[in-house]
């Protein structure tokens, strides 16, 4: 229906319409699917693109949400920017979708099922049919004389979504015909609800001072709010930071066994592929950490880059009056990590202070330090890199310097 329409109306927007076929290669017969999307697009006189793609990680995601994955981002990787992607689900689906939520526990954004319009990477995903009933669209089918294939799998009832459609949905539908029309009310009403609730968090994070673009947020500014507020904020913070939402169980163990540990303490809650840690009164959402050497030590013979462990690159900034000579550079230098009483004067000290003492004072996690790249001269440190240089290496003014700072690779 949704093709038909488009392809057939005459509207100056819709000058360009193309059509996307995804072969999850599940089925025998899906070569015979894609030849008839084919087919239907020619008659047409639609371009049509069939995409082949490799559905992964079924076990952990479940067969429906893995195959949307696969799909998303394949019609990802071929529209260009700003282009539109319009998908077919109607209201059934829709209701569908918010019974499905509603078992698995969800809160008001899971509950507003499927949105008319979203985001997703550089495209634009709408979903014109999701108020026009099935009914409504089989009888357009049938006016039309269009033609379609029904997939075989939709009756496979192992599966949550057609054990719901096929063995659930006819008992709902026979005791409350209108099922469909205000289970989709329904899913709208929390869709603004959890419009709300984003609106709250926002509002939150602006009163509290807490920076999207920061890896941390303030814990004891966290806890001044109510129980419920406070997983609000965090929910909205982890999604701003594009990160996987974590279950209700996992949020409640973040606030309960990071925010209220003790100061002293280095707890750590995880999923996905996300971390959570404390390190005095911050909370820090990150990445999880790589496996790090920090017996590596490379000698330094010239200001070209040094690549490093994790994707890094310890790269030389030309300076004037600051830094140290190229000749040094080429001469003694050596590039390693904390091992542990290591001391340095820095510039503009008059004493030596230890490393440890140092990563204190600028509050850098304990989880980082070991990783912070060292410049050594004779086994003497003179460089913390991206922190401070030692006094008495540095070149004098006027004199081309180089400082050593800290690249992600590419």
């Amino acid at each position: 229906m949704l093709l038909h329409i488009l392809a057939t109306a005459k509207h100056p927007q819709l000058n360009f319409v193309a059509t996307v076929h995804i072969d999850h290669n599940l089925q025998n017969e899906s070569k015979k699917w894609a030849q008839h999307c084919a087919d239907v697009s020619a008659a047409l006189n639609v371009v049509h693109h069939n995409l082949q793609v490799r559905v992964e990680n079924i076990d952990t995601l479940g067969m429906e949400s893995a195959a949307r994955t696969a799909r998303y981002h394949a019609i990802e990787q071929l529209l260009p920017p700003n282009d539109i992607l319009l998908t077919a689900q109607h209201q059934h689906d829709q209701a569908e979708t918010l019974l499905l939520q509603l078992l698995r526990g969800a809160g008001p954004k899971g509950l507003s099922a499927m949105a008319k319009k979203s985001s997703m990477g550089n495209m634009e995903l709408i979903r014109p049919l999701l108020d026009i009933s099935q009914v409504d669209i089989l009888n357009y089918a049938h006016l039309h004389e269009l033609e379609w294939i029904e997939d075989p799998s939709n009756a496979e009832t192992r599966w949550s979504r057609n054990y719901l459609r096929h063995e659930v949905w006819p008992k709902i539908e026979q005791r409350w015909p209108q099922a469909e029309t205000t289970l989709s009310r329904s899913a709208q009403h929390c869709a603004e609800a959890s419009e709300l609730l984003v609106d709250l968090a926002l509002q939150d994070m602006k009163l509290l001072n807490i920076d999207v673009d920061s890896e941390s947020l303030t814990i004891s500014a966290l806890m001044t709010l109510s129980p419920a507020r406070q997983r609000n904020l965090l929910r909205q913070y982890i999604e701003l930071r594009q990160f996987v939402l974590p279950s209700t169980k996992v949020l409640q163990c973040i606030i309960d066994e990071v925010c209220l540990a003790d100061l002293d303490s280095e707890p750590l809650v995880s999923w996905a592929d996300v971390e959570v840690r404390r390190y005095q009164d911050q909370l820090y959402l990150m990445t999880p950490l790589q496996q790090h050497d920090a017996l590596q030590s490379i000698m330094l013979i010239d200001t070209a880059d040094t690549a490093l462990q994790n994707d890094r690159i310890l790269a030389w900034q030309q300076t004037m009056g600051e830094g140290f000579s190229e000749a040094l550079i080429a001469d003694k230098l050596r590039l390693g990590f904390r091992q542990g009483g290591e001391r340095i004067q820095l510039q503009g000290h008059m004493h030596h202070q230890s490393l440890k003492h140092l990563f204190q004072q600028w509050h850098i996690p304990p989880w980082q330090r070991d990783r912070i790249p060292l410049v050594f001269c004779d086994d003497k440190l003179i460089a913390i890199v991206g922190y401070g240089l030692s006094d008495g290496y540095a070149v004098s003014a006027g004199q081309q310097g180089y400082i050593p700072v800290l690249k992600a690779m590419g």
